[in-house]
């Protein structure tokens, strides 16, 4: 080094304040977005704490299993419980093996190209109809075309058509789930195209598919729109029990919103409250179910907890 070179000094330079604002910045974004995520559990619980105080008084033995009066005080909700869980399931034997069997034509067979952008563009379309308008077409299908009538099976088929691509859905995002190493592996070993995907791919993807399933049946358990012109606003007077499938069938989502407009009950309100209570009570035991069946089926087939 050359004599009389001066050194200059080392300026060190502190990002204390820009390490504080960040800081404060992250601190509030945080709180901001635990308030908005526990802003969605109070709202439920003040709905739930709300519905209850409504309808608590109403509960009672009588009113689950009695049947409704038209005119008179005094009536209750047997019939359009069990046509809720009647037209569930037929809507389940219907929807579930088509809606679960396109999806694995779809995630596993079809090859990218026309056929299969049409189905999922259709898939899609369906998607995005109205269940009221649904509902106009299963009015104009099954009970003007068929002379069926007001039936459980007209709205039963009815609830398919809206509810299969929200199962097809699930289905394909389920399967997609499951890693492509399985597949490989399994086809590495001998296996064909079918085995894979019956003892691979479905046991593994079991459990988000069973998840989607019972959600699913909950929204069936508590739609309106499409029942009330496919399955009726009453219950067969002599068998409100009847398990014909071309019986009228309110059920009680159905039977809730009748209460509300057009009933002349005295108690409508008790009636009224008392169903959705029940209504919001069979929803949320849907989605408890759904959780609980999903993560013992992923832990039975896979060995992982969710």
């Amino acid at each position: 080094m050359a004599a009389g070179t001066a050194i200059a000094p080392v300026r060190r330079v502190t990002a204390t304040g820009g390490v504080r604002a960040r800081k404060v910045a992250d601190a509030v974004a945080t709180a901001v977005l635990w308030v908005m995520a526990s802003s969605i559990i109070v709202m439920l619980a003040a709905f739930i704490v709300y519905m209850v105080y409504l309808g608590w008084h109403a509960l009672s033995l009588s009113f689950i299993l009695g049947v409704p009066k038209e005119t008179t005080a005094g009536g209750g909700i047997g019939p359009e419980i069990y046509n809720s869980f009647y037209i569930l399931i037929l809507t389940l034997i219907f929807t579930t093996p088509i809606a679960v069997a396109a999806g694995v034509f779809l995630q596993e067979y079809a090859k990218p190209g026309v056929f299969r952008n049409v189905v999922q563009f259709s898939a899609e379309s369906l998607a995005t109809v109205p269940s009221v308008v649904m509902g106009l077409f299963g009015l104009l299908v099954f009970v003007y075309t068929f002379h069926w009538g007001y039936t459980a099976l007209g709205g039963a088929l009815t609830l398919t058509v809206l509810n299969l691509p929200a199962l097809l859905r699930v289905t394909q995002e389920a399967l997609s789930s499951v890693p492509d190493s399985l597949r490989e592996a399994s086809m590495g070993l001998g296996g064909t195209k079918w085995q894979t995907i019956t003892r691979i791919v479905l046991p593994s993807a079991i459990g988000r598919l069973t998840t989607g399933i019972v959600l699913i049946a909950g929204r069936i358990y508590g739609e309106t729109a499409a029942l009330i012109f496919t399955a009726g606003l009453s219950v067969t007077g002599n068998h409100p029990y009847d398990i014909n499938p071309f019986h009228t069938a309110e059920t009680l989502a159905v039977h809730l919103w009748y209460t509300h407009s057009e009933s002349i009950v005295p108690d409508v309100d008790r009636i009224g409250n008392g169903s959705a209570l029940v209504l919001l009570i069979m929803v949320l035991l849907f989605n408890v179910t759904a959780r609980i069946v999903g993560r013992s089926l992923t832990k039975r087939f896979t060995g992982r907890s969710s």
